[in-house]
């Protein structure tokens, strides 16, 4: 890697890459540092990040100027370049920085290019032996950076023309004296002197109101040219926001107050948070999640409302002095990022049992794969361990004869389906020199430098009885994901313990989840009270070290006598005497399907499913209902026969302002949102899927049953085994037909070019419709995936994917807590029936969501391949 420092930076459109390759190959011949972006880009550097650092440091900025360059108005080396201007205005007039370089003819009274680029001497570069002089000339101003340029600070030229209009010997009655002449001293002469000082005040007044002026309309150029095509253009690839585009957009916002383009994007850049705490009069500090290492940032005194952060997904501190710090991961609960709003109570220093955290009452869904249809639960407030319990405190348990007295082991023990005396089960309990203690000791101790690992290879007796010494309870599942937080697993595990080769120290990786409870994600897997059905199994969670990340979102049990190595556990404490919890102690079942072992239907019995969905085609008596105008797009909401019980099948049909008729419609199939909200916003679209609009296509969106104003009996997109939810699956089929049915009647439409575009639950039924569907052409899927949840076999997708035969796209991520990678996206992908050269999935390091410029990316160029180009 290049030293900024010392190096020389190359800017130019990307059609003069090649032009730029030769005169980079020719700087660096001539001993030259050059940071060159196709050069020193690396995987996983924030690319606009790293571009403003080196504009930044660079000791010459060259600006390729060319023809190319002229024909775009529009371009990130036209960020560059601004950055590089704006950099420029810091220096004295003495400095060479800018040295722009033109490829071809290009005259410069007619460049499109900054005026301090024309305030400076310009070299064409035509052939070679051009390269080679330039690269020398190049090399003299990088040894000595004070060669004389005709460069000058824009600040300090308007400070000295202000300073020069009002200067004494700009006033033709005023003459300088001669050379060598003394002072005379008589009144004629101090009146003289007088006059210079009266003429002299209102031009020193006039500097001092340029020193002042000039600033503010600085910082507001600034924030115009610069800070906001900064933003704009990363937003433009921004997955999330972040410190970084926060910070300028705040910037941005002090001088553009009212600018109509800042304040459409700072929706997505910045949040609210507002916090009380009893007492009043904490501290309350933040920092982006992923970035664990960088400074704090205070928000505030308690209680404080709608204080501004970054639009992403937050550490908190809440510090008073006296008072047990409280960490947060906020927002919590939640697939979206909405505003912050927490009441705390904070506990006097000593209150609480050592390193546990107050866990306030809440509603908790249980979004842990395989358990789902147990959320949401109340849970009561509880008291947590923050980390796994380690081995030297599970040492003091063993010293203090925790292996010998029976007080500590009151469950009874089962080995399979039989019951065993205790003392049988706790010659069993021993380590691997026959000694009382976990499977992974010996000597009846830890290994040496282990002590503040979590302690593994226990069973769940053993994790039992030891929260019986302690005077406390393992956590039921319910307690577990009430803390757990799986919809922010892409940012936790990528700091969390998986895959590794042993254990780390307890709270040594900075991932923690929602109250401050470290290592829930792997380091050791985590014993919960909860037991499987009436089996000799429980639930232990969150994944070890040895195991892959997509554990910490799968519920998975194993016998109670099982001392695997990974085997740890952490204790809770019941505030309510466990009075309000025995309901959470109940057994559960777990959902499981192994995709690998089950088999489809067969196509015989696979044709009597089908006839399910046959509909009469009556009149679809469409009507337009209304129509909407937004900034970028056009839409008609369209009302037809449904085909069944009279019902109305509600369209909206999602047009470019202009377009060329016809077009190719995209049906859209929505995510869960569409079930639990109650009016559909046509807005949604913006920010999500309405680039399909942008890219000269239709977007068509059908209100389907249950859903939105549609809202009936349904409260969940999982499947089960009820007639109820096999009778939405084939209405759901129907009303997609019946909307191809209309768009066959529309001449703007393309209607044999019809494309399924699903989201989460849309991915999931991207599963089915298809393949029942043929008019469907291509299939793009925006996480989906396969559920552990069986339904009965007329609505199975299972019993649909081979029969699944368009081309088909699926976009997931490695995190994601609903589809894991393992058991449910691989096993979908497998099973469609599309021939193997027309599928195609790709993973990417996030969750129930991917990168927004990747989606739209992919998509666009499926569409493109199978479809072809919009017109």
């Amino acid at each position: 890697m290049t030293d900024s420092n010392k190096a020389v930076f190359l800017s130019y459109a990307s059609q003069d890459a090649e032009a730029a390759q030769s005169l980079c190959k020719a700087l660096r011949a001539a001993g030259i540092e050059v940071w060159f972006d196709q050069s020193e880009l690396r995987g996983g550097d924030v690319w606009d990040r790293k571009i403003r650092q080196q504009i930044r440091d660079c000791v010459v900025f060259i600006p390729i100027i060319s023809a190319h360059t002229q024909q775009r108005p529009e371009g990130y080396f036209r960020l560059e370049w601004r950055l590089a201007e704006q950099r420029s205005h810091l220096m004295g007039r003495n400095r060479t920085f800018i040295v722009p370089v033109v490829l071809d003819s290009v005259a410069e009274k007619d460049a499109d290019v900054p005026d301090s680029f024309v305030a400076v001497q310009w070299t064409r570069v035509p052939d070679e032996a051009s390269l080679a002089a330039f690269a020398k000339r190049v090399a003299q101003l990088q040894a000595s950076d004070t060669i004389a340029s005709p460069q000058a600070s824009a600040a300090t030229v308007a400070s000295q023309h202000l300073v020069d209009s009002a200067s004494p010997s700009a006033s033709p009655s005023i003459q300088p004296l001669p050379v060598g002449a003394a002072p005379v001293k008589s009144r004629r002469g101090r009146a003289g002197w007088l006059r210079v000082i009266q003429l002299a005040i209102p031009a020193l007044l006039l500097v001092i109101a340029g020193l002042v002026l000039i600033p503010p309309w600085q910082k507001k150029e600034h924030a115009r040219n610069v800070l906001l095509p900064e933003i704009q253009a990363m937003a433009a690839r921004m997955f999330r926001s972040n410190r970084q585009i926060f910070d300028e957009a705040m910037e941005a916002q002090k001088y553009l107050p009212n600018d109509p383009s800042l304040a459409k994007l700072l929706p997505s850049i910045a949040n609210t948070v507002s916090i009380e705490t009893e007492p009043a009069g904490a501290e309350v500090f933040w920092k982006d999640y992923d970035t664990p290492t960088s400074d704090w940032r205070s928000a505030g005194i308690t209680p404080f409302k709608d204080a501004k952060v970054p639009f992403d997904y937050l550490r908190l501190e809440v510090r008073k002095t006296g008072y047990q710090t409280i960490e947060l991961a906020v927002p919590m609960f939640s697939l979206r990022i909405s505003p912050i709003k927490e009441h705390l109570q904070l506990d006097l220093l000593g209150k609480l049992p050592e390193s546990m955290v107050r866990i306030p009452p809440s509603t908790t869904d249980i979004q842990i794969v395989g358990i789902e249809k147990y959320g949401p639960r109340e849970v009561p407030e509880f008291l947590i361990d923050k980390f796994e319990v380690t081995n030297r405190q599970f040492k003091a348990f063993v010293d203090a004869g925790g292996y010998t007295n029976p007080a500590y082991w009151t469950v009874p023990i089962r080995d399979g389906s039989k019951l065993i005396p205790l003392n049988v089960a706790l010659a069993r309990f021993t380590d691997r020199t026959n000694r009382p203690g976990p499977a992974s000791w010996e000597a009846g101790s830890y290994p040496d430098g282990a002590e503040n690992q979590p302690v593994t290879g226990v069973s769940w007796y053993e994790a039992g009885a030891y929260a019986a010494f302690v005077h406390k309870q393992l956590p039921t599942v319910f307690h577990w994901a009430a803390v757990a937080d799986t919809s922010r697993s892409e940012f936790m595990l990528p700091l969390s313990n998986f895959g590794h080769k042993s254990p780390s120290a307890v709270g040594s990786l900075a991932g923690f989840s929602t109250f401050g409870v470290y290592d829930l994600a792997g380091n050791a897997r985590e014993w919960t009270f909860t037991q499987s059905g009436d089996s000799d199994q429980r639930f232990i969670l969150g994944g070890g070290w040895t195991d892959p990340p997509y554990a910490f979102n799968d519920s998975f049990t194993q016998s109670a006598m099982d001392r695997t190595e990974t085997n740890g556990f952490r204790c809770i404490k019941e505030l309510d005497g466990g009075s309000a919890s025995t309901a959470l102690r109940q057994s559960i079942s777990m959902d499981f399907r192994d995709y690998s072992k089950e088999k489809p239907v067969n196509d015989a019995t696979f044709a009597s499913f089908a006839r399910q969905f046959i509909y009469d085609k009556t009149p679809l008596g469409a009507t337009t209902e209304k129509t909407i105008d937004n900034e970028s797009w056009k839409a008609e909401v369209v009302s037809i026969d449904a085909g069944y019980n009279n019902e109305r099948l509600v369209i909206y049909v999602f047009l470019p302002k202009n377009y060329s008729a016809p077009l190719q419609p995209i049906v859209f199939f929505p995510g869960s949102n569409g079930i639990h909200e109650s009016t559909f916003d046509p807005t949604f679209i913006n920010g999500r899927v309405d680039f399909i609009i942008k890219s000269g296509r239709a977007l068509i969106y059908p209100i389907y049953k249950g859903t939105y104003e549609r809202q009936d009996d349904l409260r969940s997109d999982e499947p089960d085994t009820t007639v109820r939810y096999k009778d939405h699956v084939t209405v759901w089929v129907k009303e997609f037909a019946r909307t191809v049915d209309y768009l066959e009647t529309r001449k703007d439409m393309q209607a044999d070019k019809v494309a399924y575009l699903g989201w989460s639950w849309g991915g999931f039924m991207g599963g089915i419709i298809p393949a029942v569907e043929k008019r469907i052409r291509a299939v793009v899927l925006n996480v989906g995936g396969m559920t552990m949840k069986h339904a009965l076999p007329e609505a199975d997708q299972i019993n649909y994917l081979p029969r699944v035969l368009q081309p088909v796209l699926m976009l997931n991520g490695t995190y994601d807590m609903y589809f894991p990678v393992e058991s449910s996206q691989k096993p979908m992908f497998r099973l469609l029936g599309t021939p193997e050269g027309q599928k195609k999935m790709i993973v990417y390091p996030s969750g129930h969501l991917v990168p927004s410029t990747e989606f739209i990316k992919e998509t666009l160029a499926w569409l493109d391949a199978y479809l072809g180009p919009a017109r």
